[in-house]
Parts: C-alpha cells; structure tokens; sequence
C-alpha cells in the first residue's frame, strides 16, 4: 500500500525515479474501472506532460503484453516496477508509442525507453501512465506524494526497506 504525504522531504530510504514527467496522483483518480477499483495497492497514476519515458533504475527492460501496453523494468535485487501505457488499441491508428530498446536490453536509470506521441494522447484525452511496483520481500513501506515531477529527476517514490 503507497502512504500518500503532502511532502517527500523527511522520508528516508530508497528513492525510486520518475519515469515520466507530469503530476502524480493516486490510482483511484484513474478514469478506468480497472485500475481505480483499488486492487493494486502499490501503484500510482503520472498525468502526462512529456512524451519521454525513461528508465526509472538500471535493470532489464521488457515489452509486455500485445502492442507494447505494458513495459517493466527489473533491477537485479528483483525489484520490479511495471509501467502501463494509455490502451492503444482505443486510438484510431496505433501508434501511440515507440520503444526505444529492444526487450531484454539492460537499461541505465533515466535512459530514455519509449516514446510517445504526445499530441495522439491529447487528442484522444488519455495522458495518464500508471506505475506498478511488484511486491518484493524486503520493501516494508511505500511513500509518495500529488505533485508535479520531471522524469529522472525527481523521486515518484521513496521504499523503505528492511533492515536499513
């Protein structure tokens, strides 16, 4: 379960990067039934303001799932976050997004992975990318907050993790 905090600021432990630039909100904003039904509990939903993604850690990237709706990254700790696009088979000519690196290529942290056709998202008013952190056996706590991030820059989320 994410803790929502006004602020970032005094939680200690590791912080994981945007991968999008835009406003972080909580899972229950998103528009469809799906992912505002609280079933996931740690995931969060970045409205888009940038058509960049980029890899949130180093790890191993993979395409999921037909057409690419869904990417995920994982570290070598097995942390694992998943990044699920806007459904592009709802858009008229599909093409939504562009990896940038192959499936099972290793990734840098805040190396670019896909593009996004920014102007197809507005025109079909579906900006929101949502971010699934997989459940791992030494994360005791998730923390995040509603507010504007850059991607690579600035922390979507903090997890404390056992023993630290």
């Amino acid at each position: 379960m994410i803790h929502w905090l006004p602020h970032l600021n005094d939680i200690t432990g590791l912080q994981i990067k945007s991968p999008a630039t835009g406003i972080i909100a909580p899972l229950n904003t998103h528009a469809d039934l799906l992912y505002n039904a609280n079933v996931l509990e740690q995931a969060l939903c970045i409205k888009l303001q940038h058509g960049t993604l980029v890899s949130p850690f180093h790890g191993c990237f993979n395409s999921l799932l037909s057409g690419g709706h869904r990417v995920s990254i994982k570290h070598q700790s097995g942390l694992t976050m998943l990044i699920d696009l806007p459904d592009i088979t709802t858009l008229t000519n599909g093409n939504l997004a562009k990896s940038l690196v192959r499936s099972g290529q290793v990734v840098r942290a805040g190396q670019p992975i896909i593009q996004l056709d920014l102007q197809l998202l507005q025109a079909n008013d579906d900006k929101v990318v949502v971010l699934i952190l997989m459940p791992h056996p030494a994360i005791t706590a998730v923390f995040s907050a509603e507010r504007f991030v850059d991607a690579a820059q600035d922390s979507a989320i903090i997890i404390q993790l056992k023993n630290s």
